[in-house]
């Protein structure tokens, strides 16, 4: 049985959210930054597997789409997407409706709020400062050397470390059974919001809650 949102939020104190398709609307220009750059390389991807492991390190996601190409090639597909995400992603990505009114209400009670993401640092504050909200995030978790990405629980736990709290006063919120993995080997809570609406499958990992909203949280 799951617990009810409510009760989740009574119990902690710090309240960290994944990045893409949790707070910001970004899968549908991900999975065209990788058909893109393989157009422009001449190499061939399948959008459904890109799309299946969107929270997941971009390391991991590019070893299972260029399995078999060769280095040269290879380096020349991440240039070429790394040109093309940071030229367009400014003008395609943008946030949920229901993120600022929830983060204005978190903000307002005193929890503590952080993002807690399988990118680099950089492209999660660059997000957050384009956006413009990351005035209400205290600490932000990506993957840097030494810390992994999803399912490894580290950028979970290196928030945990910057912000002196414990697993048990923390709950993360994110979209993919990626997330609900990372945060139970992290020992904090989860819920997951299902941004699709169907065909969330949980198997593998069982979330404290499943929402459709991040406005579930605070009715």
């Amino acid at each position: 049985m799951k617990i009810p949102v409510s009760s989740l939020l009574n119990s902690v104190r710090l309240i960290l959210f994944d990045l893409d398709g949790t707070l910001v609307d970004s899968e549908d220009f991900i999975v065209w930054s990788f058909t893109e750059a393989a157009r422009l390389t001449g190499l061939r991807v399948d959008p459904s597997i890109i799309r299946e492991l969107i929270g997941y390190p971009l390391e991991y996601l590019l070893n299972e789409i260029l399995g078999g190409v060769s280095e040269e090639k290879a380096r020349e597909f991440i240039e070429v997407r790394r040109r093309l995400v940071w030229e367009n992603w400014s003008k395609h990505v943008k946030l949920f409706p229901d993120v600022v009114p929830v983060l204005e209400y978190l903000s307002s009670k005193g929890y503590v709020l952080g993002v807690a993401s399988s990118s680099i640092v950089e492209r999660i504050n660059a997000f957050l400062n384009h956006l413009g909200v990351s005035r209400y995030f205290n600490v932000v978790s990506g993957v840097t050397p030494g810390v992994r990405g999803k399912p490894e629980p580290d950028v979970i736990l290196n928030a945990l470390r910057m912000t002196g709290m414990h697993p048990g006063e923390t709950l993360y919120i994110g979209d993919r059974v990626v997330d609900c993995i990372a945060a139970r080997q992290a020992g904090v809570g989860v819920v997951i919001v299902n941004r699709r609406g169907t065909g969330l499958s949980t198997s593998g990992c069982s979330p404290d809650a499943v929402v459709q909203s991040l406005i579930e949280l605070i009715e």
